[in-house]
């Protein structure tokens, strides 16, 4: 290292918060004249940097966390992505850097797979600059679990569809309607887990403004590449943040493991009335063209759309035959099957007449009918 500073200048441009802490541990490095690092990434099931001892510097940003810290004659640096530690300890002595990274790595450990399910989905919306997006891991059931939940009409559509499925037969369009509290969020879940082997999920969280006056909302999530074309967004983070090459999975089959999208509107019925107002309703007929039309041609995209507006209340085009791969109504239990799901739970009171899902689990928690929050998919 000796006359190294007089050789080599060196710059770092900072866009914080993101590269202060990038920036921070190469001042370290030169200033020190550290000679040895070593770098490693891996999924966690941690959920903050807060256990690394000796820090330095911390940054929180939106989605991300990083950390310098100082500890044992080592300097590192952390950071918290999507799931994923990305993580770079430098040193004097390789053995004690070596030895710092493994520690890291059990101070972070994977996540259990068996503890529970969970699904990676994508979340859109509108800001001041267009649209944006982020993932987040959501825990899911399996259909197995929750198909007791539904009268037999409302099972057997839904088993078909969780079970049997094929995509481009029969329609894009995927229509559920039925009151609050019928469990359409619910079989949404369970829709995620078992689909999640050839379809990525992509919810829309402000429906109005995906049909509203920002057209190019409504195409750029349209036109997005999906698995089969892009990598995942946490691989793709971590090659940007190494600055080295990394070897995307191949993807299974002729067509890519995940090369359909499953795009999510919930609770989205008012925008599909008839009466809609007249720039909702000018995006209602580009997004009929998505999943009918020109637009949705060659595009590997099932749009899903709940509501608790009745199916006669929504546009007639929405619902027309043929544009819906599967339309299902969401009903009360029957009174029979609300006693046999109240005796399956163990709760003792009985009903006599056919009862919302939402009020059954209010009833198994103790409390009203109709007090139980609705379910929330993220």
């Amino acid at each position: 290292m000796a006359g190294f500073h007089d050789k080599v200048e060196l710059g770092q441009q900072v866009a914080p918060p993101g590269g202060t802490a990038g920036a921070l541990f190469i001042a370290y490095v030169i200033d020190r004249g550290l000679a040895h690092i070593h770098a490693g990434n891996w999924a966690t099931s941690a959920r903050s940097l807060d256990a690394v001892d000796g820090a330095l510097v911390r940054f929180t940003g939106e989605g991300t966390q990083q950390i310098l810290a100082e500890r044992d004659g080592t300097i590192s640096q952390l950071e918290l992505y999507g799931g994923w530690v990305q993580a770079k300890v430098a040193g004097e002595d390789p053995d004690r850097v070596s030895g710092a990274l493994a520690a890291l790595k059990e101070l972070f450990p994977p996540p259990d797979p068996s503890s529970s399910h969970k699904v990676n989905v994508q979340f859109w919306t509108y800001g001041r600059h267009g649209p944006i997006s982020s993932y987040r891991e959501v825990s899911v059931p399996e259909w197995a679990d929750l198909e007791d939940n539904y009268t037999s009409p409302t099972r057997t559509a839904l088993d078909r569809l969780m079970r049997a499925f094929t995509p481009a037969h029969g329609g894009q369009l995927i229509l559920w309607h039925g009151e609050a509290g019928t469990g359409k969020t619910f079989a949404l879940r369970a829709l995620a887990w078992e689909w999640r082997d050839w379809c990525e999920l992509q919810y829309i969280v402000d429906p109005d403004s995906f049909f509203g006056e920002h057209a190019d909302y409504l195409m750029s999530v349209l036109t997005q590449p999906g698995y089969a074309e892009m990598p995942d967004p946490r691989v793709m983070h971590r090659m940007m943040m190494t600055g080295g090459y990394v070897d995307f999975p191949e993807p299974d089959g002729e067509e890519g493991s995940k090369a359909w999208r499953l795009l999510i509107l919930e609770d989205t019925g008012e925008l599909l009335t008839p009466d809609a107002k007249s720039i909702i309703g000018q995006g209602l007929s580009r997004f009929l063209n998505v999943v009918d039309g020109l637009i949705g041609q060659g595009l590997r995209i099932l749009v899903l759309v709940t509501t608790n507006e009745p199916i006669k209340a929504l546009h007639p085009a929405v619902a027309r035959p043929g544009r819906c791969a599967a339309n299902i109504e969401f009903e009360p239990l029957s009174t029979e099957e609300s006693n046999a799901w109240l005796e399956r739970h163990g709760v003792t009171e009985r009903t006599e007449r056919p009862t919302l899902l939402g009020d059954l689990y209010a009833l198994e928690a103790g409390q009203p009918p109709g007090t139980m929050p609705p379910a929330g998919f993220g």
